[in-house]
C-alpha cells in the first residue's frame, strides 16, 4: 500500500469492530484498543500508520530501491531522503549507479 500498489480501503478488514474505550487511573486518562485478538496487531500497525501519515504528511514513504519493501520516516530537513537506510539500500543504490556509469564511460 505504501507504493501505491493497493489501496488503503483494503485495511478497512482490521478496523472493523475496533474501538478505543478510555480508561481513567488515579494518575491519568489512557485509551484502551478494543479490537479482536487475532487483530490486534494489525490494526496497531494500522494506527499507526495514518497516526504517522497525519502527523507529519509527506514524509512516510518507500524506500527508492524497487527491491526493497520497507518504508522510511523522512525526518530530514529538505525532506529528501530517499532509502530506508543509507547503510544497506542507499549504500546498494549508490554503487550500481556508480557502476553502471563505470562500465558506460
Amino acid at each position: 500500500m505504501v507504493r501505491g500498489a493497493t489501496s488503503p480501503s483494503s485495511l478497512s478488514k482490521y478496523l472493523d469492530g475496533l474501538s478505543r474505550v478510555p480508561v481513567l487511573t488515579d494518575d491519568a486518562l489512557d485509551w484502551v484498543l478494543q479490537v479482536a485478538e487475532d487483530r490486534r496487531l494489525a490494526s496497531r500497525i494500522v494506527l499507526a500508520w495514518a497516526g504517522i501519515r497525519e502527523s507529519v504528511p509527506g514524509a512516510l514513504r518507500p524506500c527508492a530501491n524497487d527491491e526493497c519493501r520497507l518504508f522510511l520516516l523522512d525526518r530530514s530537513r529538505a525532506g529528501t531522503a530517499r532509502w530506508c537506510s543509507m547503510a544497506t539500500c542507499g549504500n546498494k543504490m549508490k554503487a550500481r549507479r556508480h557502476r553502471a556509469r563505470a562500465a558506460g564511460g
